[in-house]
């Protein structure tokens, strides 16, 4: 069998930080705790894991997290991480597989969010409910919830991550950042257009916030770890608190193989790999919570197989890894002559916030193929050998919802990884209507910045069906367990005490980045964890 590449390799340890976040953390497993039975086991480290670990181990609960990826050098880049990484298989356009796709954000604890640009977006009521313009054949794309049942969380979040800026209506929110200098001349052009723009909404502090510094755009932001911690990374705001937390155990270098589904109505355990003894071990809980991602997660539950889940645990309806949504993108860019007072030669004009200005105007827009259009705002270059210092470059991206589609899928294969453990393969082909619709809003990207005056425009496309960081719908969420996999609450409808947590329980991607979106159903679902567990406790009192 083929072997495709792995994920930070044990000659890699110049990746690793030398230190532990504090003593609830250690790499490896410690068999001490063998025997051991905890309340909640969570899976992943990432935006949505550690949100509910939060939650959980603040009500009381005994919590252990396990995180297959290390604790990372703090001059560690995304491209650099991004090399060490194991990858997929996923169809390479030409009727072709190639191992080129990418099944994670990055794989480190807290995820993606160490490298994220912060933005930060509520979803729009029209998220919740598409249904009137979106038709995806025989799969609802309505959410189990509205808006207002999710708002108090956003409330929440917006207040512990210290986010700033976005629409005027918030309370919960801080100023925005400053404009950056092309911010400003898109502003003006947006202006000219009729378009009504507004500051990207920003998890980055613009002042002191939480414990954490204010932005002092040491570095760019997106793609590399923030040096201050001003950036509301889940390392940074959610982890470092609870590392010294009685209640709390955190295990890197740990990866989980499968959950156990022993008996009909419950996971008692699950298998995992000590990435560095290379020995397996058994953890008993009375709860689990999986946030790995729309691709991971669905690839543990496919590899659950046993005798109370004959097809992988939660995949009663054969819909389990079925939906993947990963949402279309693209970049335009073009350069006008620096604006007076600009020095471009100073590389603090480069650093700090990578966007600090959207436009929504196109969000539903009856011109657009279908009438769901999507979003525009500034993405500043985060490639260094890339800027330019002797124009300013104008870089904006479009970011729209795609059409879910039950045969776009995640699935195992037949090769195996390092750990002999089948492969992922990333089985996505996007909707000929959506590609129409991405034309369409890439037009508008095209006519803004023409209307700023920019030249020598070009198009660059983010490769979003090979994987991305807007990963979602293969645990899609309903009512209905013959046509879903997890209920409202992200509780797996044949093992109710197993929940989802991440983007996989979407039914409809929504159009705009998903991190806080999934960070507030991982804290609406961590009270349904913790309330079903006190629910058992009494039953059996």
């Amino acid at each position: 069998m083929k072997r495709l590449r792995g994920t930070l390799p044990l000659d890699a340890r110049h990746a690793w930080h030398p230190e532990p976040l504090g003593p609830a953390h250690r790499d490896g497993w410690d068999s001490r705790d063998d025997d051991r039975i905890w309340d909640v086991v969570v899976i992943g480290s990432g935006a949505s894991g550690s949100v509910a670990a939060d939650r959980l181990v603040r009500q009381g609960l005994d919590v252990l997290m396990v995180e297959e990826g290390f604790r990372l050098s703090p001059d560690l880049g995304n491209p650099e991480l991004d090399d060490m990484c194991r990858t997929a298989l996923v169809r390479d356009g030409n009727g072709g597989w190639t191992d080129e796709g990418w099944p994670w954000t990055t794989s480190n604890l807290g995820g993606g969010t160490v490298f994220y640009g912060g933005a930060s977006w509520r979803y729009r009521p029209f998220d919740f409910d598409p249904s009137e313009l979106i038709d995806a054949g025989d799969l609802d794309v309505r959410w189990p919830y509205g808006l207002a049942e999710l708002a108090p969380y956003y409330d929440v979040l917006e207040r512990r991550l210290g986010i700033c800026g976005g629409e005027p209506d918030q309370e919960s929110r801080g100023p925005a950042h400053p404009p950056t200098a092309a911010a400003e001349v898109l502003y003006e052009a947006g202006t000219a257009l009729g378009y009504d723009p507004f500051p990207t909404p920003l998890a980055i502090n613009r002042h002191a916030h939480g414990g954490r510094s204010a932005c002092g755009r040491d570095s760019l932001c997106v793609s590399h770890q923030c040096p201050t911690g001003a950036k509301a990374d889940v390392v940074a705001v959610f982890l470092t608190p609870l590392s010294a937390h009685p209640n709390f155990t955190l295990r890197t270098g740990i990866r989980a193989l499968r959950l156990e589904q022993d008996r009909a109505d419950a996971v008692t355990s699950v298998t995992c790999l000590d990435r560095l003894s290379r020995t397996t071990h058994r953890i008993r809980a009375r709860s689990f919570v999986v946030a790995c991602n729309a691709i991971q997660t669905a690839a543990l539950l496919l590899r659950s197989r046993g005798g109370h889940a004959p097809d992988g645990v939660g995949n009663h309806s054969g819909l389990v890894g079925r939906g993947l949504t990963m949402k279309l993108s693209e970049y335009v860019s073009g350069v006008v002559e620096a604006p007076d007072g600009t020095t471009l030669a100073d590389w603090r004009t480069h650093t700090g916030p990578f966007s600090t200005i959207a436009f929504l105007d196109h969000y539903l827009d009856p011109a657009c193929p279908t009438g769901v259009g999507g979003l525009i705002y500034e993405s500043k270059n985060d490639e260094p050998d890339r800027i330019r210092h002797d124009a300013l470059e104008l870089r904006i991206e479009t970011i729209l919802a795609d059409h879910p589609n039950l045969d776009n899928r995640v699935r195992l294969s037949r090769h195996v990884d390092e750990d002999g453990v089948p492969a992922v393969v990333i089985d996505y082909t996007p909707d000929p209507r959506d590609l129409r619709r991405l034309e369409y809003m890439t037009d508008k990207c095209e006519r803004l910045l023409r209307q700023a005056g920019a030249t020598a425009i070009r198009h660059e496309e983010s490769g979003f069906a090979h994987g991305s960081c807007h990963l979602h719908g293969t645990c899609r969420a309903g009512d209905d367990p013959a046509t879903s996999v997890v209920d409202g609450w992200g509780r797996v409808h044949s093992a109710p005490n197993v929940y989802v947590v991440d983007g996989s329980f979407m039914p409809y991607p929504g159009g705009l980045n998903p991190t806080l979106t999934i960070q507030a159903h991982a804290l609406r679902s961590a009270k349904a964890v913790a309330g079903d567990l006190v629910s058992r406790h009494a039953a059996h009192v």
